[in-house]
């Protein structure tokens, strides 16, 4: 039964990324709001409320209600409907950093003795607006542009965890992160560029894969740190 909700999780997935390939709307808009539901149940069952890290687990929580409420928005055309599903997003990526920085902070991690891996995270949302910039509309650009400093202050938050958590986390969150990453510039370049072949797909799959790798990251984090150093060994 603990196995239940990424079973759940990943059947949903698979039903979805379905839907895309047969271009079947009502399959879509039936799956998509359940996806995010399913890893916080998980995430829920798979963790304990007490732990070295409570904050992680609220913050990580309230990325995916407000991923969910993001997915749902997303779903409907118009600009105003984009703009919201951007803010919580948006939002999203914030509860993130603060769970991923309750568990080490900027000052204290690793970028802090490495500070010149900052540097591709700066460089990358420079290139993509830049790349990106004439096709945004005037009302977008300061959104959009927020928003993918946002996304790699994200993705920063968890390289910081390089040496704080084990490997096996480290890598999975940071492959996490980085699908994200891409999940959010496939989408920025299909809306505000040029619109490729396999857009939606490329879009679903990189999400839905960054989504579970972040939760899974966290899942190990706190499976590591319980709240009673007895259950440590």
């Amino acid at each position: 039964m603990r196995n239940l909700p990424i079973l759940a999780f990943f059947a949903v997935s698979l039903l979805h990324l379905l839907g895309i390939v047969l271009e079947n709307e009502s399959l879509l808009f039936i799956t998509k709001p359940l996806l995010m539901p399913l890893l916080a149940v998980w995430l829920l069952t798979a963790t304990k409320r007490q732990n070295e890290y409570p904050f992680s687990r609220k913050a990580v929580l309230g990325a995916l209600v407000f991923s969910t409420l993001g997915d749902v928005l997303l779903m409907f055309s118009g600009g105003i409907f984009f703009l919201l599903g951007l803010t919580a997003f948006l939002l999203a990526h914030l509860f993130y950093i603060g769970a991923f920085s309750s568990i080490s902070n900027f000052k204290n991690g690793f970028l802090r003795q490495n500070p010149w891996w900052i540097l591709p995270f700066l460089a990358f949302p420079i290139l993509l607006l830049n790349f990106l910039w004439n096709g945004i509309l005037g009302g977008m650009k300061l959104p959009v542009t927020v928003y993918a400093g946002i996304i790699s202050v994200m993705a920063l938050s968890v390289l910081n965890l390089k040496g704080k958590v084990t490997d096996s986390v480290f890598w999975t969150l940071l492959a996490g992160a980085m699908l994200f990453l891409i999940s959010d510039s496939s989408l920025a370049v299909a809306k505000f560029g040029k619109a490729f072949d396999g857009a939606r797909l490329t879009i679903m799959v990189t999400y839905i894969g960054g989504q579970y790798l972040l939760v899974r990251g966290v899942v190990g984090v706190l499976a590591k740190y319980p709240s009673n150093p007895a259950d440590r060994h």
